[in-house]
């Protein structure tokens, strides 16, 4: 039996970089932007879209950037087990099913349905009233069934500065790179960096770097004509012949062998649905939340399998699958690749870091569908050539366009065209950008994060803003509350179009199109 004790949100306000906060029940906590933790000497980052269970009694250090405006997210609640009934007393008493100091569930194993559940709790005040009480406690209850369901044994997340390291060896993978260098770049000596290393990811750093390159080897056998030779030297090898000996090792065939399987028709996606589909493939199952699967293709997976759901997993055991694709950010999870290796071949693809239209042709040689693939991409160049021409009335010669996430802490993200559907404004519309958007974003393929106070310096003709559903469903009314806002929809030279994070979250082939619609819709209709 759960009881709710307490239900808040700290609103953490600028200036004030540090705060110790003392759970006195066993207490759940999200925020809405990344915060540091420390537990005395230990340390934890805790990012936008997790949360973490504190155990009674805890005394925590909590750090931001001391710009930032934050808001905490709180539950404390009691857990009570029932250890005497008879006909005259039922007695019960406190207890704790989660770990005895603190754990983390992960954004990609934490349901969204979490976050929206604990900011219900904590948006009403603990009522007394019989049913209000019996609604928290409900909702409760579905909340820590969600959280431990997330704490999969090879759900641990490494910290954000061995994610860093990871990050790095995904794009140098091809390179001479060395344990010792590594070390230095990220900080650390080289042993105690080893250590560390083996702790957090699950594998040694040369275990790790080998896994890396043959899983893009693997991508290369299937999407390419290219010699052994060739893939080994795209993956940091030496010859073809020590390529093949290190791929025997891990996938168990030749790499022959491997290039001359059937291809792929029943497809795990956790990820890229979007661009299956763009091919004419359903994948067989996926995992139905917003950043891995955009809402806007619910239609088109109906008979999709969601992984999201209490008997996903169990479902695929009994499923004939003939590979499974993941995002490269799964290598984050220690195990994770390992287990879902259980049920079927799994190949790592790069993620948000191809131009849209080549990720739809990757898959496509893939799958075998070159053909249909570049069928695909002509119809998106079609249709976006034809949707300019429609825009000379509105979008004027010489007026720029832009695309802003707005994110509680007062932090604006400006996104490359991986992202967010920003490629249909630049590359597929051929819309111009702001300046600086052009030298800080675009030209240097990478996000940028601003605070609102330098909006005005961003700021295009024609503005996309990308909302939570909280302030689309409320815009704009919530946004004036904000003085950079405020200023910017008064000013009337300037056009903004509201548009819904979880439908812009994912980006990937059909869903790309459908965004082009709702793009499209607003410009030409506001």
């Amino acid at each position: 039996m759960y009881i709710l004790k307490n239900a808040e949100v700290m609103k953490w306000r600028e200036g004030n970089e540090q705060h110790i906060l003392l759970s006195k029940f066993p207490s759940l906590l999200s925020s809405d932007t990344s915060i540091k933790i420390y537990f005395g000497d230990e340390r934890l980052f805790l990012a936008k879209g997790e949360m973490i269970f504190l155990c009674a009694d805890k005394k925590v250090k909590l750090v931001k950037e001391a710009h930032q405006f934050v808001h905490l997210n709180i539950v404390s609640y009691q857990n009570y087990n029932l250890v005497e009934e008879n006909d005259d007393v039922l007695l019960y008493q406190a207890g704790n099913e989660l770990p005895a100091n603190w754990v983390v569930a992960g954004s990609e194993t934490l349901p969204y349905r979490a976050i929206t559940i604990l900011q219900e709790l904590t948006a009403n005040q603990i009522s007394s009233e019989p049913y209000l009480v019996a609604k928290q406690n409900y909702l409760l209850e579905e909340l820590l069934h969600l959280f431990t369901q997330a704490l999969k044994p090879y759900g641990k997340k490494v910290d954000f500065i061995m994610r860093e390291a990871l990050d790095y060896m995904n794009r140098h993978y091809d390179q001479n790179l060395t344990r010792s260098q590594l070390a230095e770049l990220m900080g650390f000596n080289t042993s105690y960096f080893s250590r560390l290393f083996q702790k957090q990811v699950g594998r040694s750093f040369s275990n790790h770097l080998t896994r890396v390159r043959v899983d893009k080897a693997k991508m290369y056998l299937l999407s390419s004509d290219a010699t052994l030779n060739d893939i080994a030297s795209k993956v940091g090898y030496a010859d073809g012949l020590y390529l093949s000996r290190k791929f025997k090792q891990i996938v168990g065939i030749a790499p022959r062998e491997y290039r001359r399987q059937p291809k792929p028709t029943h497809i795990v996606a956790l990820q890229y649905s979007g661009d299956l589909l763009a091919l004419g493939i359903q994948p067989i199952a996926a995992p139905f939340t917003p950043w891995e699967v955009s809402p806007l293709l619910r239609e088109e997976l109906c008979s999709t399998i969601d992984l999201e759901q209490e008997n996903g997993m169990q479902q695929l055991e009994n499923t004939n699958i003939d590979l499974i694709v993941a995002p490269e950010y799964l290598y984050y999870w220690p195990g994770k690749l390992e287990k879902l290796e259980q049920l079927a071949p799994v190949l790592v693809l790069p993620w948000n870091q191809l131009d849209r239209l080549e990720a739809v042709q990757l898959m496509g040689r893939i799958v075998g569908r070159e053909a249909t693939a570049d069928e695909w991409v002509q119809h998106y160049l079609a249709i976006t050539h034809c949707a300019s021409s429609k825009l000379e009335s509105v979008v004027q010669v010489g007026e720029t366009v832009g695309l802003y996430e707005v994110w509680e802490d007062q932090t604006i993200c400006i996104w490359n065209t991986t992202a967010r559907a920003t490629y249909n404004l630049y590359n597929g519309l051929k819309l111009k950008p702001h300046p600086r958007i052009r030298q800080e974003v675009l030209d240097v393929n990478n996000h940028l994060f601003i605070t609102e106070a330098l909006l005005s310096e961003y700021a295009a003709d024609h503005m996309f803003i990308v909302l939570t559903e909280e302030y689309y469903d409320h815009f704009p009314e919530k946004l004036r509350k904000r003085k950079a806002w405020r200023e910017l929809l008064n000013d009337p030279s300037k056009k903004v179009y509201p548009i819904k994070l979880n439908d812009f979250w994912c980006n990937d082939g059909v869903a790309l199109e459908k965004q082009l619609d709702i793009m499209l819709e607003k410009l030409l209709n506001t």
